[in-house]
């Protein structure tokens, strides 16, 4: 009989300390906080990772040649470049680039645009304007492929020559052959005798 009390002792001993511990970890530790990772460079979009630039510049001028002749040129008030990536965002660009034998010029600017000059590849966007012969250009976002020497021009896209001036949602121009393909809601308007040599392809 005499061992009960000590058994009894024994629990509200155990009991008590369970109790204590549950306090203790209830109120007074600090709470578990889960690191969030870091997002990886393949989730983050291209605006974030120039928010990351390791130099940025401004009133700069970049330059990209083939064979010992200019191929393009383009000049920017501001630029941030993320070493990583190897992408160069710029504000307020300015391309000239110059194609074919006869070196013909084409010259377009934008607000904003982000060029991969490894890749020998730009994009322009917001308040496109240009000139390509005696074509003149107007749209909200240019993708500039150097490898096939082709540009795209999306939003809201204008092509006006001295006999025809066409809009359209989407216009690709080969810039080797000169002709113009243009696709969604394509509209043009003729001046007399537009109809001979049409370079455009719907």
């Amino acid at each position: 009989m005499r061992k009960r009390p000590a058994l009894s002792i024994l629990i509200i001993f155990a009991v008590g300390m369970t109790i204590g511990i549950a306090v203790k970890t209830y109120f007074f530790s600090d709470p578990l906080v889960m690191e969030q990772p870091a997002p990886s460079t393949a989730d983050m979009s291209r605006e974030e990772l120039l928010n990351q630039a390791d130099i940025v510049a401004e009133d700069i001028e970049l330059v990209q040649g083939k064979q010992g002749a200019m191929t393009w040129k383009l000049l920017a008030k501001t630029a941030k470049y993320n070493q990583k990536r190897k992408l160069i965002g710029v504000t307020r660009p300015q391309l000239t680039a110059y194609f074919g034998e006869d070196r013909k010029e084409v010259y377009v600017k934008a607000d904003r645009g982000e060029v991969d000059q490894s890749n020998d590849n730009l994009t322009l966007y917001d308040n496109i304007t240009g000139r390509f012969g005696d074509m003149e250009l107007v749209a909200q976002y240019l993708d500039y492929v150097g490898a096939i020497k082709k540009v795209y021009l999306k939003g809201g896209v204008t092509v006006r020559r001295p006999d025809m001036t066409l809009t359209a949602t989407a216009v690709e121009i080969d810039l080797v052959s000169r002709e113009l393909t243009a696709a969604g809601d394509v509209k043009a308007l003729m001046a007399p005798g537009g109809m001979r040599d049409l370079p455009f392809n719907q």
